[in-house]
């Protein structure tokens, strides 16, 4: 028998090779494990709205850097009545929920009780 094909030893080579594999998704899992723990998250800024030179908005065009402040100024003040009116509407009274399935028919006998108790 050559040495390629010696069974001891290919079943040496394999049993490493899992113990390998299980020690390597061991540290992955760990590596991993680490990373979801880390300490400060960076919050992704939200850019907003890319004014152009040229472009009229609300009826100002943006000409320079004064027009483009005063359009970023009116734009800032229509979100924050859009969010005042949305505070609004969440303070007022809760819609009455709309029924998908209709109520069942009552039975005879439920409402003989019920015309017996308004007599």
């Amino acid at each position: 028998m050559s040495k390629k094909n010696n069974k001891g030893t290919k079943r040496k080579a394999h049993e490493f090779d899992l113990q390998r594999e299980k020690a390597e998704a061991e540290k992955r899992a760990s590596k991993l494990a680490k990373k979801h723990q880390a300490g400060v998250k960076k919050l992704k800024k939200n850019k907003g709205v890319r004014i152009r030179k040229g472009v009229v908005i609300k009826g100002i065009k943006v000409v320079d850097a004064e027009s483009k402040a005063k359009v970023k100024s009116v734009l800032a003040k229509a979100a924050k009545a859009r969010a005042k009116a949305k505070m609004d509407i969440d303070d007022a009274a809760a819609q009455p929920v709309k029924r998908t399935k209709k109520a069942r028919a009552s039975s005879k006998n439920s409402r003989d009780k019920d015309t017996m108790d308004v007599q």
